[in-house]
């Protein structure tokens, strides 16, 4: 009879396990990711999306390692990232018979440099990182990456933005170099300029810290996002973005599957979801970046803003960051130098 009652416990618990909702779990950065587009999707599919955050690359990459690899379905990584990640085995190549949508992609982003013909990754947004400022704290006008590396130009509190790439690129444009650049002497000097600027500011923060630091008044100046601001002007129209005059990046955010994904299926549907029209204009109307779906730009309530798809002038002073390859190093121990002292 004990025997019995156990059979029928074991297919009860069978059965329950059955009937439980699949788990689409996302890595995204902070912010990035309307609730509203994860419940359409939830709904359309009958499953639960669990999405974590992280406000750098390193943070990122730290919860990847910690066991997220297989933990993660999803990740919305920098574009430079995603060579790194592809040759360490992380990224599942992508099978694009099941991603149908990927018509609806501006060619432009279909064949990215750092990752040549979309092998890996499928854009999610673009925008670019510039400079950020209340105008009712600084004492000067914020037109160059000058407010935070020439002593003589700074005009108010400011933080540094905790993500290397962009960081190292914005004081190598201005020293007037690429933001690619892998010269030995350059890098010293971009060092020597990030430990002087790192002394007379607050620190470093996330895109996120920032904006809501030039919110509250706390800082004046600091390195953003553009969407970050964007969408953060209605809440204080003081605060403005502006695309330095020596250049800035271009970056692109993207879409990678894990290669242990436990749910690859899913995260297929989910990036052949966002990339239809009528939801990748949702998701860039809110967050208030650019979109690369080009059949979804009629849509789009911004796309007339200089400062979400610059013009043809400003896209001229724009460089895209490269994977550097093995030159990575170079960059990461100016960085750890600059972070540790």
């Amino acid at each position: 009879m004990h025997r019995v009652w156990l059979i029928a416990l074991l297919v009860l618990l069978v059965a329950g396990c059955g009937q439980q909702k699949k788990e689409l779990r996302l890595l995204n950065w902070s912010d990035y990711m309307p609730r509203e587009v994860l419940e359409e999707f939830e709904k359309r599919e009958g499953i639960k999306v669990v999405e974590d955050t992280y406000d750098s690359p390193e943070a990122m990459l730290s919860k990847l390692q910690a066991g997220g690899d297989s933990e993660f379905d999803l990740l919305i990584t920098p574009d430079y990232t995603v060579g790194s990640l592809a040759r360490a085995g992380s990224l599942q190549e992508l099978d694009k018979t099941q991603i149908p949508n990927l018509k609806n992609l501006d060619p432009q982003f279909a064949d990215p440099a750092f990752d040549p013909g979309g092998k890996y990754s499928v854009v999610y947004q673009w925008g670019t990182t510039g400079l950020a400022y209340r105008e009712d704290l600084v004492s000067g006008p914020v037109e160059s990456w000058a407010v935070l590396f020439d002593p003589q130009k700074q005009v108010g509190r400011f933080l540094l933005l905790d993500e290397m790439r962009e960081m190292m690129g914005a004081a190598l444009k201005f020293k007037g170099e690429s933001v690619n650049t892998t010269d030995a002497a350059k890098l010293a000097e971009v060092q020597a300029l990030l430990l002087e600027a790192k002394r007379r500011s607050l620190g470093f923060a996330g895109g996120t810290s920032i904006r809501d630091r030039l919110i509250s008044g706390d800082i004046a100046v600091g390195p953003a996002y553009s969407g970050d601001i964007l969408a953060a002007q209605p809440e204080n129209p003081k605060l403005k973005y502006v695309i330095p005059v020596e250049g800035a990046t271009l970056w692109t955010d993207n879409l990678v599957i894990l290669k242990k994904s436990p749910n690859q299926e899913l995260a297929y549907r989910f990036i052949n979801f966002l990339l239809e029209p009528e939801i990748a204009a949702q998701v860039s109307n809110s967050i208030g970046y650019a979109t690369p779906v080009a059949a979804a730009m009629d849509r789009i309530e911004e796309k007339d803003n200089p400062l979400i798809y610059p013009t043809e002038e400003k896209r001229a002073r724009l460089e895209l960051l490269a994977d550097l390859g093995d030159q990575a190093d170079a960059y990461n121990k100016v960085w750890s130098e600059v972070k540790s002292r």
